[in-house]
């Protein structure tokens, strides 16, 4: 709700729905992009410690991203 001497900032609801679904579009594009980045370094990673570690990453942002 906005402040009552602020009612030019009010958006309507076709306003709020789409920006909440392009909120939701960017969200998944930036966690597809690190997630990728993720597997890349995961395949090149010869470490098991560091395998371990980016598998660890990867859950938590696909826990926390979606």
């Amino acid at each position: 709700r906005p402040c009552p001497d602020l009612p030019a900032y009010s958006l309507s609801q076709e306003q709020k729905t789409k920006g909440l679904a392009m909120l939701k579009q960017v969200k998944a594009q930036v966690r597809d992009g690190v997630l990728s980045k993720l597997r890349t370094d995961y395949e090149e990673a010869e470490s098991p410690t560091l395998k371990t570690a980016i598998n660890r990453r990867a859950r938590s942002i696909k826990r926390n991203w979606s």
